[in-house]
């Protein structure tokens, strides 16, 4: 392989079909040319750093994002720590001396809407212009449009917001993932029959409430599970709680504490309800898992 890497550039937030976009072409210019295919993104999107006082909620985490991206066949994901210094640093200079010295770019992949530098007053069209006269091919690539609708993390968001997993899995192109770390808890499951683990996910991480049919494995692992999963506020058993996501995986009592997991929203069974008794709730959550049980009974593997 030669020197250099094949760039493409973004936020990357939840890795949609508008993405796939940037991230295949990415790989095949780049096996074409012997170059690393390689993603360029930010831990925070810039947005989020320049307007602090606005809360803005995510599709996927950093380990999320890149363990999306490689399934793309991107060879390595840097991540740049955004600050206001690249917000104040002039187009070109970013061009020639971030992308082309700092990070040795041959040739660039952005989406035909990318903006950058001060005061994002560049965009496609400049590096264009600026790779014709470095001699780096530049490719831009036009925006992704599914059911009449461009696709974009902002939308999906919505679609999350408003408890539509199917619309917001179709903009995906992927099942929902949701990426955390097993963590001790009341064993309220366990006490009903149904031990379940409790993940801890990233602060900003978008949770939709419901209960839902999933897949899932241990990090690093090839071993699949499936069960059901619960993300909400126990109302059963708490008059107030904060948002817990908990999986009850189907015949499998396994000691998860301290490890991570990827866990994949296949199906959306149903809103979160509170119970009057013990029993209805253990006689609702037998049907969640049968329900669950059909549904992914005719998806064999996961998507990560």
């Amino acid at each position: 392989m030669r020197r250099g890497r094949l760039l493409t550039i973004g936020s990357f937030d939840g890795v949609h079909l508008g993405h796939s976009a940037l991230l295949e072409r990415t790989v095949l210019e780049a096996k074409k040319r012997q170059l690393k295919p390689t993603a360029l993104t930010f831990r925070l999107p810039p947005r989020m750093v320049l307007h602090p006082e606005r809360k803005i909620s995510f599709l996927t985490n950093e380990q999320e994002k890149e363990i999306l991206i490689r399934q793309k066949g991107i060879n390595e994901v840097i991540t740049l720590e955004f600050n206001r210094n690249y917000s104040h640093i002039r187009p070109f200079l970013f061009f020639r001396d971030v992308l082309i010295r700092t990070y040795k770019a041959k040739g660039l992949v952005v989406g035909l809407d990318f903006r950058f530098g001060l005061n994002r007053s560049a965009g496609a069209s400049e590096l264009v212009r600026w790779g014709l006269e470095y001699e780096i091919p530049v490719w831009v690539i036009s925006p992704v449009t599914l059911k009449r609708k461009i696709v974009s993390s902002t939308l999906i968001r919505e679609k999350m917001d408003q408890n539509r997993l199917k619309e917001a899995s179709q903009y995906l192109g992927h099942p929902y993932l949701i990426q955390g770390k097993v963590v001790k808890g009341r064993s309220l499951g366990k006490k009903l029959g149904f031990p379940t683990a409790n993940l801890q996910c990233s602060e900003s991480k978008i949770l939709p409430l419901g209960v839902y049919a999933v897949m899932g494995r241990i990090q690093r692992s090839k071993k699949i599970l499936k069960g059901v999963c619960n993300i909400g506020v126990r109302p059963s058993f708490l008059a107030k709680s904060p948002v817990t996501m908990e999986v009850h995986w189907f015949g499998k009592t396994l000691n998860l504490t301290g490890k991570g997991l990827l866990v994949e929203l296949h199906h959306r069974i149903r809103s979160e309800k509170k119970f009057s008794g013990q029993g209805g709730l253990q006689r609702q959550i037998r049907k969640d898992i049968e329900i669950a049980k059909a549904f992914l009974k005719k998806r064999p593997v996961m998507s990560i």
